[in-house]
Protein backbone atom coordinates (compact mmCIF):
# COMPACT_ATOMS: atom_id res chain seq x y z
CA UNK A 1 0.00 0.00 0.00
CA UNK A 2 1.54 3.23 -1.01
CA UNK A 3 -1.26 5.57 -1.93
CA UNK A 4 -0.74 8.70 -0.05
CA UNK A 5 -4.78 9.00 -0.18
CA UNK A 6 -4.98 5.49 1.76
CA UNK A 7 -1.69 7.31 4.46
CA UNK A 8 -3.62 10.85 4.91
CA UNK A 9 -6.89 8.62 6.17
CA UNK A 10 -5.37 6.71 8.31
CA UNK A 11 -3.66 9.69 9.53
CA UNK A 12 -7.12 10.80 10.78
CA UNK A 13 -7.51 7.87 13.40
CA UNK A 14 -5.05 8.76 15.59
CA UNK A 15 -3.21 11.66 17.32
CA UNK A 16 -0.84 13.95 14.98
CA UNK A 17 2.26 12.91 14.28
CA UNK A 18 0.99 9.16 15.25
CA UNK A 19 1.24 8.20 11.43
CA UNK A 20 5.17 7.56 10.35
CA UNK A 21 6.56 7.02 6.55
CA UNK A 22 10.03 8.11 6.78
CA UNK A 23 12.31 5.50 5.64
CA UNK A 24 14.10 5.25 9.17
CA UNK A 25 11.21 4.36 10.62
CA UNK A 26 9.91 1.41 8.16
CA UNK A 27 12.93 0.09 8.37
CA UNK A 28 13.31 0.19 12.22
CA UNK A 29 9.58 -1.30 12.83
CA UNK A 30 9.38 -3.15 10.18
CA UNK A 31 11.63 -6.08 11.20
CA UNK A 32 12.07 -7.94 14.39
CA UNK A 33 15.23 -9.40 15.18
CA UNK A 34 15.43 -12.64 12.40
CA UNK A 35 16.95 -11.76 9.53
CA UNK A 36 15.30 -13.46 6.55
CA UNK A 37 13.01 -10.81 5.39
CA UNK A 38 13.84 -7.10 4.40
CA UNK A 39 11.43 -5.04 6.14
CA UNK A 40 8.73 -3.22 3.21
CA UNK A 41 5.73 -1.45 5.18
CA UNK A 42 3.92 0.90 4.26
CA UNK A 43 3.31 3.11 7.12
CA UNK A 44 3.69 2.85 11.47
CA UNK A 45 0.86 3.80 13.34
CA UNK A 46 0.67 4.43 17.19
CA UNK A 47 -2.23 4.16 18.74
CA UNK A 48 -2.65 5.44 21.87
CA UNK A 49 -6.46 3.85 23.21
CA UNK A 50 -8.66 0.83 22.25
CA UNK A 51 -10.79 3.09 20.53
CA UNK A 52 -8.20 3.85 17.99
CA UNK A 53 -6.69 0.58 17.50
CA UNK A 54 -10.45 -0.37 16.73
CA UNK A 55 -10.79 2.50 14.17
CA UNK A 56 -7.66 1.14 12.78
CA UNK A 57 -8.66 -2.33 12.30
CA UNK A 58 -12.04 -1.25 10.92
CA UNK A 59 -10.15 1.39 8.27
CA UNK A 60 -8.33 -1.40 7.17
CA UNK A 61 -10.76 -3.88 6.58
CA UNK A 62 -12.44 -1.08 4.11
CA UNK A 63 -8.99 -0.59 2.78
CA UNK A 64 -8.11 -4.34 2.17
CA UNK A 65 -5.09 -3.89 3.55
CA UNK A 66 -2.61 -5.96 6.01
CA UNK A 67 -1.33 -4.96 9.51
CA UNK A 68 1.48 -6.56 11.57
CA UNK A 69 1.10 -5.81 15.46
CA UNK A 70 4.75 -4.21 16.61
CA UNK A 71 5.45 -4.65 20.19
CA UNK A 72 9.48 -5.06 21.45
CA UNK A 73 10.47 -6.40 17.87
CA UNK A 74 12.72 -8.79 20.04
CA UNK A 75 11.25 -11.61 18.79
CA UNK A 76 13.27 -14.34 15.87
CA UNK A 77 10.35 -16.02 14.64
CA UNK A 78 9.29 -12.94 12.11
CA UNK A 79 6.13 -12.34 14.02
CA UNK A 80 6.71 -8.90 13.80
CA UNK A 81 8.13 -8.28 10.40
CA UNK A 82 6.27 -6.26 7.76
CA UNK A 83 7.49 -7.40 4.13
CA UNK A 84 5.09 -6.71 1.94
CA UNK A 85 3.23 -3.10 2.55
CA UNK A 86 1.81 -3.72 5.53
CA UNK A 87 0.36 -1.16 8.17
CA UNK A 88 2.39 -1.52 11.10
CA UNK A 89 0.48 -1.06 14.22
CA UNK A 90 3.32 0.08 17.28
CA UNK A 91 1.82 -0.43 20.75
CA UNK A 92 4.72 1.92 21.89
CA UNK A 93 1.91 4.68 23.00
CA UNK A 94 -0.12 2.06 25.28
CA UNK A 95 2.23 1.64 27.82
CA UNK A 96 0.73 2.14 31.37
CA UNK A 97 -0.10 0.37 33.94
CA UNK A 98 -3.71 0.99 34.95
CA UNK A 99 -4.64 -0.93 37.40
CA UNK A 100 -3.21 -2.90 40.69
CA UNK A 101 -5.33 -5.42 42.94
CA UNK A 102 -3.42 -6.03 45.55
CA UNK A 103 -6.16 -8.67 46.82
CA UNK A 104 -6.03 -10.74 43.76
CA UNK A 105 -2.01 -9.89 43.00
CA UNK A 106 -2.62 -8.66 39.71
CA UNK A 107 -2.10 -5.80 37.24
CA UNK A 108 -3.77 -4.14 34.63
CA UNK A 109 -1.43 -3.57 31.93
CA UNK A 110 -1.66 -2.08 28.37
CA UNK A 111 -0.05 -4.26 25.75
CA UNK A 112 3.16 -1.65 25.07
CA UNK A 113 4.16 -2.23 29.50
CA UNK A 114 7.96 -3.27 29.00
CA UNK A 115 8.48 -6.74 30.51
CA UNK A 116 11.37 -4.81 32.97
CA UNK A 117 8.34 -2.15 33.89
CA UNK A 118 6.33 -4.79 35.43
CA UNK A 119 8.74 -6.66 36.92
CA UNK A 120 9.99 -3.25 38.87
CA UNK A 121 6.13 -2.35 39.41
CA UNK A 122 5.75 -5.82 41.27
CA UNK A 123 8.75 -5.66 43.11
CA UNK A 124 7.41 -1.76 44.39
CA UNK A 125 4.61 -3.87 45.68
CA UNK A 126 6.78 -6.05 47.65
CA UNK A 127 5.96 -8.90 45.26
CA UNK A 128 7.54 -10.58 41.66
CA UNK A 129 6.32 -11.04 37.82
CA UNK A 130 9.18 -14.07 37.27
CA UNK A 131 8.55 -14.09 33.17
CA UNK A 132 11.96 -13.03 32.54
CA UNK A 133 14.71 -13.41 29.57
CA UNK A 134 17.22 -11.02 27.93
CA UNK A 135 15.51 -8.75 26.34
CA UNK A 136 12.88 -7.78 29.26
CA UNK A 137 13.78 -4.39 29.11
CA UNK A 138 12.73 -3.71 25.83
CA UNK A 139 10.28 -6.58 24.94
CA UNK A 140 6.43 -5.66 25.32
CA UNK A 141 3.56 -7.69 27.23
CA UNK A 142 1.42 -7.55 24.40
CA UNK A 143 4.46 -9.34 22.27
CA UNK A 144 4.99 -11.87 25.34
CA UNK A 145 1.76 -12.49 25.17
CA UNK A 146 1.61 -13.36 21.47
CA UNK A 147 4.56 -15.31 21.29
CA UNK A 148 3.47 -17.00 24.95
CA UNK A 149 7.12 -16.15 26.02
CA UNK A 150 9.38 -18.15 27.94
CA UNK A 151 12.54 -17.36 29.20
CA UNK A 152 15.07 -18.27 31.96
CA UNK A 153 12.84 -18.79 34.53
CA UNK A 154 10.20 -21.19 33.07
CA UNK A 155 10.90 -24.75 34.36
CA UNK A 156 10.13 -23.22 38.02
CA UNK A 157 7.74 -20.18 36.48
CA UNK A 158 6.33 -21.12 33.58
CA UNK A 159 5.38 -19.70 30.08
CA UNK A 160 3.76 -16.22 29.89
CA UNK A 161 0.08 -18.25 29.67
CA UNK A 162 0.68 -19.12 33.23
CA UNK A 163 0.67 -15.32 33.48
CA UNK A 164 -2.31 -14.01 31.79
CA UNK A 165 -5.46 -13.91 34.53
CA UNK A 166 -7.54 -12.22 31.80
CA UNK A 167 -7.27 -9.87 28.47
CA UNK A 168 -9.13 -7.60 25.80
CA UNK A 169 -8.47 -7.92 22.70
CA UNK A 170 -9.52 -6.28 18.95
CA UNK A 171 -10.78 -8.43 16.61
CA UNK A 172 -9.95 -8.71 13.05
CA UNK A 173 -13.53 -6.95 12.79
CA UNK A 174 -12.92 -4.54 14.96
CA UNK A 175 -14.85 -5.63 18.01
CA UNK A 176 -13.72 -5.79 21.80
CA UNK A 177 -13.85 -8.86 23.48
CA UNK A 178 -13.18 -9.59 26.95
CA UNK A 179 -11.57 -12.65 27.57
CA UNK A 180 -11.77 -14.14 30.89
CA UNK A 181 -12.63 -11.45 33.34
CA UNK A 182 -9.34 -12.14 35.71
CA UNK A 183 -11.44 -15.52 37.07
CA UNK A 184 -8.99 -17.43 38.45
CA UNK A 185 -12.24 -20.16 38.39
CA UNK A 186 -13.86 -19.88 35.44
CA UNK A 187 -16.21 -23.16 34.14
CA UNK A 188 -18.53 -21.01 31.55
CA UNK A 189 -17.59 -22.68 28.40
CA UNK A 190 -14.75 -21.66 25.50
CA UNK A 191 -11.24 -20.31 27.03
CA UNK A 192 -10.40 -18.31 24.34
CA UNK A 193 -8.09 -16.48 26.34
CA UNK A 194 -5.73 -19.65 25.77
CA UNK A 195 -6.29 -19.43 21.81
CA UNK A 196 -4.96 -15.29 21.45
CA UNK A 197 -2.11 -16.38 23.62
CA UNK A 198 0.78 -17.36 21.11
CA UNK A 199 -1.00 -16.70 17.91
CA UNK A 200 1.14 -14.02 17.28
CA UNK A 201 -1.35 -11.38 16.28
CA UNK A 202 -3.50 -13.35 13.72
CA UNK A 203 -6.75 -13.47 15.61
CA UNK A 204 -6.56 -9.89 16.37
CA UNK A 205 -4.35 -7.74 18.45
CA UNK A 206 -4.06 -7.63 22.75
CA UNK A 207 -5.20 -4.15 24.20
CA UNK A 208 -5.31 -4.58 27.56
CA UNK A 209 -3.68 -8.08 29.92
CA UNK A 210 -4.54 -8.48 33.50
CA UNK A 211 -1.09 -10.19 34.66
CA UNK A 212 -0.81 -12.24 37.90
CA UNK A 213 1.61 -11.45 40.10
CA UNK A 214 3.67 -13.85 42.80
CA UNK A 215 5.07 -13.41 45.88
CA UNK A 216 8.73 -12.92 46.12
CA UNK A 217 11.43 -15.77 46.12
CA UNK A 218 13.14 -15.78 49.43
CA UNK A 219 16.08 -17.26 48.46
Amino acid sequence: MTDPALIDELKTLVEPGKVLTDADSLNAYGKDWTKHFAPAPSAIVFPKSIEQVQAIVRWANERKVALVPSGGRTGLSAAAVAANGEVVVSFDYMNQIIEFNEMDRTAVCQPGVVTAQLQQFAEDKGLYYPVDFASAGSSQIGGNIGTNAGGIKVIRYGMTRNWVAGMKVVTGKGDVLELNKDLIKNATGYDLRQLFIGAEGTLGFVVEATMRLERQPTN
